[in-house]
């Protein structure tokens, strides 16, 4: 790891002593990346342990489980319990869902999905229901319509009247718009709705489904490997500066 230790070093080092990085030229970055490279490599001692954490070897030390408001998969049976308490009205059965979806795949992921516990999972700092034309779950259902049913269409088209008309009942329930009026989600919110989220909403979702998993025994002992699309610090092709140390590129 201690190629991983040097780019660290570097990167600390031109954070800290050029703030003005963006507005440099291509020439200057170059001339400035080389002083320090060949500056951090010639003091560099790899006998000394590595102090930093894998994390920050990585570049992802903002990306750990230590963020604030990621819920444990232990935590996700109390945290369930707290929303079902704060409940005002509770219903036992959504009528609506019974009657107009039809789908066997939608069914399944509709009962599957609490809105209040997504709601509450979802939500930022400062965020209330109000602020929004649409709940979170909405948005987040209707990511997921999209996704199982509608892969191949754009946002542009999905968010149309061939697919969110008053016609369309099952899309609309399953969505959770009403059926009273041909209220729609905008596709820009829809397109922006992924990036808005945090890293710990992120998290959280994929817990909140093995949650349930776990609970229809799905789980067990076994150990669970996910892969997703989280950014990770990647060499670039045309590097600024380089140099080679047992046989790795830096």
């Amino acid at each position: 790891m201690n190629h991983n230790d040097i780019k660290l070093q570097i990167n600390k080092q031109l954070k800290s002593q050029y703030p003005n990085w963006n507005r440099l030229t291509k020439k200057e970055k170059k001339q400035i990346a080389n002083d320090v490279l060949s500056e951090v490599v010639a003091d560099y001692d790899f006998d000394e342990s590595i102090t930093a954490s894998r994390e920050e070897l990585l570049g992802i030390e903002q990306q750990t489980l230590v963020n604030k408001g990621v819920v444990h998969l232990a935590d996700m049976a109390q945290f369930i319990e707290k929303v079902d308490k704060s409940r005002i009205i509770k219903l036992s059965e959504n009528k609506r869902s019974s009657i107009y979806i039809k789908d066997d795949e939608l069914r399944f992921v509709d009962r599957l999905i609490d809105d209040s516990v997504i709601n509450r999972l979802l939500a930022y700092d400062g965020y209330t229901p109000a602020m929004p034309d649409a709940y979170l779950c909405n948005l987040f259902r209707a990511k997921l319509l999209k996704a199982i049913k509608y892969p191949e269409i754009s946002y542009g088209k999905f968010c149309t009247k061939e697919y969110f008309g008053l016609d369309r009942k099952q899309n609309r329930v399953f969505m959770g718009l009403p059926l009273n009026n041909a209220e729609v989600i905008d596709h820009s919110e829809l397109c922006k709705f992924r990036k808005s989220l945090g890293f710990s909403q992120q998290i959280n979702l994929p817990v909140y489904i093995l949650y349930h998993f776990n609970q229809f025994g799905l789980i067990g002992d076994h150990v669970l490997h996910g892969v997703d699309s989280t950014e990770l610090a990647n060499d670039c092709h045309f590097p600024l500066a380089s140099i080679k140390i047992n046989g790795k590129k830096i």
